[in-house]
Formats: structure tokens, C-alpha cells, sequence
């Protein structure tokens, strides 16, 4: 007979993510402190650490042994404890880091999750119910937490992992030039630039992104093929295009926001054009559910329905991006996957 409460029992996944909570928590605190900063150099004691820290020496210990348990860190001999190479991904220099985004669940996040229970009686945005105010205009009107969500949104990790695969699994050649919409800091049109040198390109998002994007395109040497435009994709997008990229977009809007700005690209389209959408994509049915690409799919959703409540934003399945996108004029032609959890979603002007 199987003992349930022995770690190899059937209930321990269960439990493991009962305590699901307590986990984000510790992590935050870890990056928060910058804790795997102060241990790149070595194993040290929680009293050590703690001195640099500023902190509770007895309370830090026992969170660093949290840290333990998730395989953040070791401990040794002596009480000193160390980074793990899964801990190393925590430092805030770290090529892949993840500081910033523990730091986002922690203080911005973790907050509307406490709030899921009303969400599914209600529908409503835990958003509105825990700041008072939409998600994006809290952002606003916290400049620091605005600051937080840009670098958890523009981190290295992010670029290579789900921008880099996109540009990696689709070929981008053939186009002349492409305007990425809502590109943000310009991150994924200087992975596209980069990688292949003869398309030139637009990143179009709001005015007050300019700044970032200009300097994410400078610092990659692209001035010469591509610069930044301003406006609202929701009355126009720049013409000219012979590829409209809308990457991590499509997913904040409900369909009847969603097709207005892929419908003003199909007005300014190049006639054998193609538009391409980087998104998740949730299987339904029979469809594989396997594995880390479904678990990202699936907390992906659940962030925007607590950002924005059930009747918002959300990923969408197959039949449902068709749907959408012939409703803007467009015809879905491919899905290719990515090596990370995102699609390249192809459609042609119908």
C-alpha cells in the first residue's frame, strides 16, 4: 500500500502545487534581495548574508533552505549555502535571467491571483477589483511597477526564448520590409534585422515607447534599416508593408477589439502580403497537452483573465485564430511552431 504523504505518494504533485503560493513567494524574495547576486562568488553562511542584506539572519536562513528545496540552492557543510545552476538564472546578470519577472509575480501578479475565486464567480478583472483601476493604467500611474513589467517584458531570457524562436522558425527572407505592430522596445525587430540582412523595417507602437526603441535599435547598429514610428494601431498602421508582424498582441483583446488593428493592416497591405502572429496557441479537444509548451499556454491564459477578466483578452485556440482573422480579411495559411511555446500564425489577404 502506497503512503499518500510520503514524497513519492500520488498526492504530492497536488500538494506541490497546493503550496504553489509559498513557492512564488520565496522566489521573490530571493530576487528581491538579490540573493543569487550576492552568492555568484561562493557559498556563505545565512549570518553572513544576512549582514550584507540587512535582513533577519534566522528568517533568511530558513528561506534560503526554500530555496533549497526548489534547487535555487545547496547547502554545505558549515551552514554556507551556495547557487545551483538552476540559482544562477536568478542573478540579475544573468544572460537568461529571471530576476525581473519573480519580482513582477511577486508585487504585481500574486496579488490578483488571490483573487481567482471572484474572477470565476464574477467574470470581472481581479485588476479592477485589487488596484480599482484597468491594468495597464496602474502600470501608469506606478512608474516603478511600469518600469518592473518593461524590463520583465524586455528581459535577455525573453528575447532568446520566445522572440529569437520566432525569428528562427520562420523565414522572414523574403520580405522587403516589415512593420512590426505594437513592437514595444524594438526587441524582435533587431532579432529579425539581425538575422536576416536585407528586409528593413518599422516598429510602430506609441509615442511615449519611442525612446526605448530607438535605443534598442541603435545599440544594435540597425539606424540604417530601421526606425520607429508613433500612433495607435487601433486607428492606423503604417502603409508600405509587405509583412505585418503582431507579436504577444492579439492575445490582450477580445475579437471585437482584436480585429480592428489586424483589419487596418489588411487595408494597407501589400497585396501579396502576409501578416504573422506570435502567439500562444490552446489545444483543444484531442490535441496534445503535454509538457512545458502547454503549462506556458495555459498560464499565459489565466494571466490574462485575471489582468482582464473573462470577457478580454485570451489565447485563443486554432479555430478561433481562423476566426479572427477572417473576420479582418485575412486567410490563416500556417501554423508553425516554435521551439519555445509560441506559434508563428501565417495569413494572406483574402
Amino acid at each position: 500500500m502506497v503512503d499518500a504523504g510520503h514524497p513519492q505518494g500520488p498526492v504530492a504533485p497536488l500538494l506541490q502545487a497546493a503550496f504553489g503560493g509559498q513557492t512564488a513567494q520565496v522566489l521573490y524574495v530571493a530576487a528581491k534581495l538579490g540573493i543569487a547576486d550576492c552568492l555568484q562568488e561562493g557559498p556563505r553562511t545565512a549570518m553572513d548574508l544576512a549582514r550584507t542584506l540587512g535582513v533577519d539572519a534566522a528568517a533568511l536562513q530558513r528561506v534560503l533552505r526554500g530555496l533549497v528545496s526548489l534547487g535555487v540552492c545547496d547547502e554545505e557543510a558549515g551552514g554556507r549555502f551556495g547557487l545551483t545552476s538552476l540559482g544562477e538564472y536568478l542573478r540579475s546578470e544573468h544572460p537568461d535571467s529571471v530576476q525581473s519577472r519573480a519580482i513582477l509575480n511577486g508585487e504585481v501578479y500574486y496579488a490578483l491571483w488571490a483573487e481567482m475565486l471572484g474572477i470565476v464567480r464574477t467574470g470581472e478583472s481581479a485588476s479592477q477589483r485589487v488596484f480599482g483601476i484597468p491594468f495597464y493604467d496602474h502600470l501608469a500611474r506606478s512608474p516603478a511597477l511600469g518600469a518592473l513589467f518593461d524590463r520583465a517584458m524586455a528581459s535577455a531570457g525573453w528575447v532568446r526564448y520566445r522572440l529569437r524562436s520566432a525569428v528562427e522558425a520562420y523565414d522572414f527572407r523574403q520580405f522587403r520590409l516589415i512593420v512590426d505592430v505594437g513592437g514595444g522596445n524594438g526587441a524582435l525587430m533587431a532579432e529579425l534585422l539581425r538575422m536576416y540582412p536585407h528586409p528593413t523595417g518599422i516598429v510602430f507602437d506609441v509615442p511615449r515607447l519611442a525612446e526605448g526603441a530607438r535605443k534598442t535599435i541603435e545599440t544594435a547598429g540597425l539606424s540604417a534599416r530601421c526606425r520607429f514610428v508613433g500612433g495607435n494601431a487601433f486607428e492606423a498602421v503604417p502603409g508600405g508593408g509587405d509583412a505585418y508582424v503582431l507579436s504577444n498582441f492579439v492575445v490582450n483583446w477580445a475579437d471585437d477589439e482584436a480585429v480592428v488593428p489586424l483589419h487596418n493592416c489588411r487595408k494597407v497591405i501589400a497585396p501579396t502580403g502576409r501578416l504573422l502572429l506570435v502567439e500562444w496557441v490552446m489545444p483543444s479537444g484531442d490535441e496534445p497537452k503535454e509538457g512545458f509548451r502547454f503549462s506556458d499556454t495555459v498560464t499565459m491564459d489565466l494571466v490574462m483573465l485575471t489582468v482582464f477578466g473573462s470577457r478580454s483578452g485570451h489565447v485563443r485556440t486554432k479555430s478561433e485564430f481562423q476566426a479572427l482573422l477572417e473576420a479582418a480579411g485575412f486567410a490563416l495559411t500556417a501554423m508553425v511552431p516554435t521551439r519555445s511555446s509560441v506559434y508563428v500564425i501565417e495569413a494572406l489577404p483574402a
